[in-house]
């Protein structure tokens, strides 16, 4: 095997490590977010209106999504929050209902945030889908990698001499 073969290993099983490495964290991270998010089920949720205030959009066609920040009041009137974000799309007069889970953890009050009602009960599916996402991932590449030196201990370097040959 040449000094570059061996360089070129090396670095190969330095990049496999890293990413086996980051998308464990990813994972684990996943898991976590998952088990709070099904600790803290059960905290009060407050539902209101958002009224969007302003709104910034990434440019761009790769994420082309909008930050909205705006006001958002409870239904009942005790809760006010000015410069929240909407995790969501409020309808096109700026106007969306939105719930309110402050407490715990991950909770609206440490991000400063509010949900529509498609996104208000992410914290339950999310973080497991998210997680089984990674999983696959890790898997996937697995197997492709795994294939990949397969392959290459099969391609003899000089088809005319056998392995056992070769290896002797």
């Amino acid at each position: 095997m040449t000094t570059s073969a061996r360089l070129w290993d090396g670095s190969r099983l330095v990049g496999h490590a890293l990413l086996y490495a980051v998308m464990i964290c990813v994972f684990v991270s996943f898991i976590v977010m998952g088990i709070i998010g099904w600790v803290e089920r059960d905290r009060q949720v407050y539902w209101g209106t958002f009224i969007e205030t302003s709104s910034t959009c990434d440019p761009g066609f790769s994420r082309g999504g909008c930050t909205r920040v705006g006001r958002w009041l409870s239904t009942d009137g005790r809760i006010v929050k000015d410069g929240v974000t909407l995790d969501g799309v409020p309808g096109a007069d700026g106007v969306a209902r939105a719930s309110y889970q402050p407490g715990g953890l991950m909770g609206d009050d440490e991000n400063n945030i509010v949900h529509t009602p498609t996104w208000s009960m992410a914290g339950l599916w999310f973080p497991w889908a998210a997680a089984a996402l990674t999983a696959g991932a890790i898997w996937y590449y697995h197997r492709q990698w795994r294939r990949a030196e397969d392959n290459r201990d099969r391609s003899p370097s000089n088809p005319f001499i056998a392995k056992h040959a070769r290896d002797t």
